[in-house]
């Protein structure tokens, strides 16, 4: 298996690129909706986009400011970080923010955007949320400020929360382009963050890291970032954990995954891993692969699910995992309130789990074993779990949603396909 790029990344390398007066090669460009719809709308505010196999490459200069109102943006949810890039342009960006999962706290799941509307304010624009949720922002120039992203969390202690990712992203596109000196304290560390910091580097941003928890950015406007820049994006990291989860549950055989700078992902995944070692999963691994052998049969463990520690993201997988593993488990979500929506569908095929308060005990080991059910992936990863445990299910399943898939896999089915699994689509429906 050979992940591709990690999406968290791409949708702020080009943002960056949409704020830049020079053009950025990114390859290991994953075919997403999201890379689709991002390379749409660039195109749309004018940006030259070219686009080869797994390489884009994207030069903002074009983007000649006659566009303010993103309408199509809803469709994603990595397009709110345009923001800086409009403002940049035309000194106005309206932007609408309902799209991807719905995991938020907010009504039908929506996620939160309040900590958009606080960083940009401290940059001294003038931002507001409409009644239809568009995310509205004004300002002739961006200002150079302080602050800490900490304020940007629900749990201090733990550094976790759902607004820290987005806060943190939304305040160095912005300190990018603003006039003066930003300090970002505590910013959250996972790599669509440092990857982010790397490309404005190359660009021309003055970014220092004056300590292990503190970015200064000393803003000379846009203009200061007019320097080619060229990005390779990190393996998928959670498309890595989704085939450590499928070698562990259905593969049956040691599962080697392949791909340029393997190493930097398992870094990045080190909480994941260590959480995977408890469980028997042992990951060995090289620069460019990592081999997956799981012990049979699986242990039980206790997770947290936090900002700085597991990723949201991979939660699911862990509690696939753990109804195969033998006694209890306890998960901790302390990100994402929506992230258990898979949990109706593993309990439809036979699994034993139940979520309280943000705490998901799963007993075992009764991994997912009753045929015929009809189950509904509410989200992106709720859909690639529940296509996981279908798998390891003696009969056919059939798997509704399995529209949330091409935001985040390059045709999940077709892959598993040529594993071996039995999987037909049919409609907008899909047969497992």
């Amino acid at each position: 298996m050979r992940p591709s790029g990690f999406k968290h990344s791409l949708v702020t390398v080009l943002s960056a690129a949409a704020a830049a007066a020079a053009p950025v090669r990114v390859t290991n460009c994953p075919d997403i909706a999201e890379t689709a719809v991002l390379t749409e709308l660039l195109g749309e505010l004018g940006a030259t986009v070219r686009r080869s196999a797994s390489t884009l490459v994207v030069d903002g200069s074009t983007i000649d400011g006659s566009v303010v109102d993103l309408a199509g943006a809803d469709r994603i949810h990595g397009a709110v970080y345009l923001v800086p890039a409009l403002l940049c342009r035309t000194g106005r960006a309206r932007v609408a923010t309902g799209g991807g999962c719905r995991i938020g706290d907010g009504p039908a799941g929506w996620r939160p955007v309040e900590q958009y509307v606080g960083v940009l304010r401290r940059f001294g624009a003038q931002a507001g949320i409409l009644p239809d949720g568009d995310l509205d922002v004004s300002a002739g120039r961006l200002r150079g400020c302080e602050l800490d992203l900490l304020d940007y969390t629900s749990d201090r202690h733990r550094r976790s929360g759902p607004l820290y990712s987005g806060a943190t992203k939304m305040a160095l596109l912005a300190a990018a382009v603003a006039e003066g000196t930003s300090t970002i304290r505590n910013p959250y560390p996972k790599p669509d963050v440092t990857d982010l910091v790397t490309v404005l580097r190359q660009l021309g941003a003055d970014i220092e890291t004056s300590d292990a928890d503190t970015l200064v950015v000393r803003g000379a406007g846009p203009g200061a970032l007019c320097h080619d820049a060229e990005h390779a994006l990190v393996p998928d990291l959670i498309e890595v954990v989704t085939w450590i989860s499928a070698a562990a549950t259905v593969a049956g055989s040691d599962l080697r995954i392949t791909g340029d700078d393997l190493a930097r992902a398992t870094a990045a995944l080190a909480p994941e891993l260590a959480v995977l070692e408890r469980m028997g999963v042992t990951v060995q691994h090289t620069a460019d692969e990592l081999v997956v052998r799981a012990e049979q049969p699986l242990r039980a463990t206790e997770v947290t699910v936090a900002s700085h520690d597991v990723y949201s993201d991979s939660q699911p997988f862990l509690a696939l995992l753990a109804a195969h593993a033998v006694g209890t488990s306890h998960i901790t979500e302390t990100v994402w309130s929506g992230r258990f929506g898979y949990v109706p569908g593993l309990c439809a095929l036979g699994a034993r789990m139940r979520e309280r308060h943000g705490v998901l005990r799963v007993d075992g080991p009764y991994p997912p074993s009753r045929a015929g059910r009809h189950v509904h992936a509410t989200d992106l990863r709720a859909a690639a779990v529940l296509v996981l445990a279908a798998l390891g299910v003696p009969g056919p399943t059939v798997l509704h949603g399995v529209h949330h898939l091409a935001r985040g896999y390059q045709d999940l089915p077709a892959t598993l396909r040529t594993l071996g699994a039995d999987i037909s689509e049919v409609m907008e429906e899909q047969r497992v």
